[in-house]
């Protein structure tokens, strides 16, 4: 005869909480209002060495360190009687040999229909797990607060950096460009003219590499390129980096197609700076039998900047990593300074909410710079 499936089979050990108790992975105490161990399981004995003969009628209190018994007595024991019990509370268990063991505690109170305690029951558990992970969790705010040193003097020492580029080489940089701009009145021989027009020339090479490192070291190391914005007529700033470059590159033949007649809002020292550093690349690598071709128009509500030069094609995995800094062509790597010039241009072009973008084949290179006509600062 089958027993009634909805009914219990309370001798099974599935539904025998009294087995559950005694080889449950935590330890278990009951003691009586008192205070008084009356049943402690088997995990327990195991953790702290003892038999159930050296516990019972022990009050449970004295199984505890000395600054976890005081805890107990003077919080735990009053939170008990209070709010009936508590939960994850840190303690140290005295074991026989001597040593300690890190628990967390929980606790309730038990009460009859007369709210009158009968016993208090304690779970407790293990605590060298969570121990560990506090510990190491000191450590790594630790590492972190040594982190965070470090990388404040390392913005010092940034700073440090860029005021020695800023100040301390443009200064007598400033000074030998004006010497070589005196020497070129009073230069009278081939020979003079072409070692004052070298002196300027590598003069604004170093001006140009100064600007770009120090642009650099904001964008990686600092908050990125700050612009000023204001509605400006593009062309005298075009015709002004033409002229500069042209000096500096007389045999060559710079091209200029300007089709904008409305103000730009931009920043006017960055697009000057973005221009050099395009039209500077394309003298440097294009050919030197064609022309550089700079193109300035509105397409669709954005402005285009174009500077196209004739010569070999980029290398396709040359155009990958292009715009990234540090970047040479093995091809003439002595003429790449630092390979920061079209990094710098690409993030100008980024910060007035524009790209910059690349075309190479056989027919020449040519580098788009575009961005929306009105920019919301």
């Amino acid at each position: 005869m089958s027993s009634d499936p909805k009914e219990p089979n309370n001798s099974g050990l599935e539904n025998n909480f009294e087995d559950f108790l005694e080889h449950s992975l935590s330890g278990y105490i009951s003691t009586n209002p008192r205070g008084e161990i009356i049943r402690v399981n088997s995990k327990l004995l195991e953790w702290l060495g003892y038999s159930k003969e050296d516990l019972i009628g022990k009050r449970m209190t004295g199984l505890l360190a000395m600054g976890s018994r005081i805890f107990y007595e003077t919080h735990l024991s009053p939170l008990l009687k209070l709010h009936g019990s508590f939960e994850e509370v840190a303690a140290e268990l005295l074991l026989k040999d001597g040593s300690k063991l890190h628990i967390l505690l929980n606790g309730y109170i038990r009460n009859d229909e007369n709210n009158k305690p009968l016993f208090i029951r304690l779970n407790v558990y293990k605590a060298t797990e969570r121990k560990v992970y506090e510990e190491n969790l000191r450590h790594a705010v630790i590492d972190a607060e040594k982190t965070l040193l470090k990388e404040r003097e390392m913005a010092t020492l940034r700073e440090q950096f860029i005021a020695v580029l800023g100040h301390d080489l443009r200064n007598p940089l400033g000074a030998i460009k004006s010497g070589a701009s005196l020497l070129t009145r009073s230069a009278s021989s081939d020979r003079d003219k072409s070692i004052v027009g070298m002196i300027k020339k590598s003069g604004l090479r170093m001006e140009e590499l100064i600007a770009n490192v120090m642009d650099f070291a904001r964008v990686r190391l600092g908050g990125g390129l700050s612009l000023d914005l204001k509605d400006v007529f593009i062309e005298p700033i075009i015709l002004h980096v033409i002229e500069e470059l042209s000096i500096t590159f007389p045999e060559r033949i710079v091209t200029v197609d300007f089709e904008v007649k409305e103000t730009i809002n931009c920043d006017a020292d960055r697009i000057s700076q973005l221009l050099s550093n395009l039209v500077a690349n394309a003298l440097t690598h294009g050919s030197p039998d064609e022309p550089v071709k700079v193109i300035a128009r509105i397409v669709l509500n954005y402005f285009e900047l174009i500077v196209s030069n004739g010569g070999k094609p980029i290398p396709e995995d040359a155009l990958e990593t292009l715009f990234e800094p540090f970047t040479r062509e093995a091809s003439s790597p002595s003429q790449q300074g630092l390979g920061l010039g079209l990094y710098i241009a690409s993030q100008i072009a980024n910060a007035h909410g524009g790209n910059l973008a690349v075309t190479s084949n056989t027919t020449g290179t040519s580098f788009i710079f575009r961005m929306p006509v009105y920019i919301i600062d």
